[in-house]
């Protein structure tokens, strides 16, 4: 069994979420391929026997529709069972187009697999379903997180992909890119998820502490920390939509996540509950977060945050 894995690129950049969709296509084929798209990209692939690289100057920020041809290529030679991409806001946009060219059935946004079964949540991850899906193309988008990068050392052979795309591809046009820094990772890529609500009292004091805490565990662990938001959060203008967790935001499956003065409402609970482990801060003993927290502080944020930060940096 063969898959196909869009290894998806910002600038050259691989990004991490490629990295375990590679890892997840280890767990359902035998011979894993993968097909790289941008301007100048890396060739720091591992894992995958064979890489198709195509370059192009206009694709150094991802489209969606010159890239879906370039992978049709890349499937027409290699008439892979599965093609799969990770579920970051533009493999979304991209796996839709990809289900159409190939007519072939989607799942994504998937957290698990078990004995041949997909594991998905559905009703605000109220309910999980195990799912089996078949054809003679399947497209398969896992949740970033979800899965681990593969430990497979090989390197790939590299066959550059000699097409050309049609200018009418490009239809869409790149308007702006709004960098973020470095130190700003997005909360679907992060390894702790630092997330503040409408507990916190202030945008004077969320944009304080939620940020110190964030730096404090980076330094501590050596992990991919980001700092999230509840809608609440969000709307009272403290702090910008991009980083929102919840229903109406960002799904996240962190190794751990800090919910400190959310109450936990399954708008929220949607976006966030899959993390492995979950620690709450709140002062309201019935705030609905405690139901699904591993670890709960029942205390106002003002008590907690300081001691905690002054623990990590081990003062």
């Amino acid at each position: 069994m063969k898959a196909l894995v869009f290894v998806e690129t910002t600038k050259g950049k691989i990004k991490e979420a490629s990295l375990e969709a590679i890892g997840f296509a280890h767990q359902i084929a035998d011979e894993v391929v993968a097909v790289v798209v941008g301007k100048g990209v890396e060739r720091s692939l591992k894992g995958v026997g064979k890489a198709y690289i195509y370059e192009d100057d206009r694709l150094e920020i991802p489209l969606s529709a010159p890239i879906a041809k370039v992978i049709e290529e890349a499937q027409n030679r290699e008439k892979a069972k599965y093609v799969i991409l990770s579920a970051t806001p533009f493999g979304k946009e991209l796996g839709g187009r990809l289900a159409a060219l190939f007519n072939a059935p989607i799942l994504d946004d998937f957290t698990g697999y078990e004995n041949g079964l997909f594991v998905k949540g559905f009703y605000s991850n109220k309910v999980f379903a195990k799912i089996r899906i078949d054809g003679d193309t399947v497209v398969l988008s896992p949740r970033p997180k979800a899965f681990k990068p593969t430990d497979d050392a090989t390197e790939p052979e590299y066959v550059p992909l000699d097409i050309t795309l049609d200018d009418s591809l490009f239809a869409a046009k790149l308007v702006d890119v709004k960098e973020k820094s470095p130190e700003d990772i997005d909360v679907t890529e992060a390894d702790i998820v630092v997330s503040g609500g409408r507990g916190m009292g202030s945008a004077e004091n969320f944009q304080k502490w939620i940020p110190a805490l964030k730096d404090a565990l980076a330094k501590a662990t050596g992990l991919k920390v980001a700092y999230g938001a509840s809608r609440a959060a969000v709307d009272a203008g403290w702090v910008d939509h991009s980083h929102q967790v919840g229903q109406t935001g960002k799904t996240v499956s962190p190794l751990v996540y800090f919910a400190i003065g959310i109450s936990g409402a399954i708008q929220h609970q949607a976006g966030m509950r899959t993390s492995k482990v979950i620690v709450a801060i709140n002062k309201d003993p019935e705030a609905p977060i405690f139901g699904i927290a591993d670890y709960g502080i029942v205390a106002k944020w003002e008590d907690v945050l300081p001691e905690l930060i002054e623990k990590l940096k081990g003062e």
